[in-house]
């Protein structure tokens, strides 16, 4: 039996008798996300109607134009900021109650709020996500840069009017979206690095931010391939969830698995230095 279906099966028999308790978190997370979206889209638009003004930026997209205002960016600016501050250690606390029911511990429902019943957790958590977008974001400037330079070639260059400049053209279209596929595979691959530093931080509570990035990218070295292939043949059910009712079936199960191959790794990895 192969890895992935270990995981797979024991992801299934961890949340026997236990998938009204994950569905129930998994609604209370989307619950959570919607509310933050609805509060910024009616704040927006209150201050269309009370205040309007200038648009402080037009963006031209073919024949629709969006305008956006000063206030309407400091309103998404700001709830940007407050829903990161308050789903990072949501979604850290949803991690901490996997790798509890996948260890067979039963943990409580309550767990999810853990990092917020203090301030220096909730900063930590804060902070340890804000630490690993960034070094993201730095993988994704380096990686997408080629893709920048094709798409600034193509804005630059003047419609075609002849069959050759049409051809070249469309093969400047094609060669930009091969070469943004695949650096996206690429980054995605690379930023597999940092994906065991979530289960760190929820599972050794005296480990620094720095050191949990750190080990995580010592123990995925040679398991990136892994973790990905598992995502990979998780794919199939993750594409269910766009008719929204199979998400809160895929959604534990991917949760669960997921937590079990970080698990799997961290066990092996502690067990070989040490």
């Amino acid at each position: 039996m192969t890895l992935q279906r270990k995981i797979k099966e024991n992801a299934l028999l961890s949340l026997k008798n236990h998938w009204g308790r994950a569905i129930g978190i998994l609604l209370f997370v989307l619950g959570t996300t919607v509310v933050f979206w609805m509060l910024e889209y009616l704040f927006s638009l209150m201050t269309q109607i009370t205040s309007p003004n200038e648009a402080a930026l037009t963006l031209d997209f073919g024949s629709r134009t969006l305008q956006i205002s000063s206030s309407m960016a400091v309103i998404s600016a700001t709830f940007l900021v407050v829903s990161f501050a308050v789903l990072s250690p949501l979604q850290l606390g949803v991690k901490k109650w996997y790798w509890g029911q996948v260890s067979g511990e039963t943990p409580p429902l309550l767990t999810v709020f853990d990092y917020f019943y203090n301030w220096r957790q909730l900063f930590r958590a804060i902070l340890l996500q804000l630490a690993l977008w960034v070094r993201k974001a730095a993988w994704a400037v380096l990686f997408f840069a080629p893709s920048v330079l094709l798409a600034a070639a193509l804005m630059m260059m003047d419609r075609p009017l002849y069959s050759m400049e049409v051809l070249l053209y469309i093969a400047l279209i094609l060669l930009l979206a091969f070469v943004t596929l695949s650096m996206g595979v690429l980054w995605y691959f690379t930023t597999l690095r940092y994906y065991l530093a979530d289960y760190l931080f929820v599972t050794r509570e005296g480990m620094g931010i720095r050191e949990a990035i750190k080990i995580s990218s010592a123990a995925m070295k040679g398991s990136k391939r892994t973790l990905f292939s598992l995502q990979l043949s998780l794919l199939p059910w993750r594409l269910t969830t766009v008719l929204l009712v199979p998400l809160v079936f895929v959604a534990p199960y991917y949760s669960a698995s997921m937590a079990i191959f970080a698990k799997v790794r961290l066990e092996s990895y502690f067990s070989k230095i040490s």
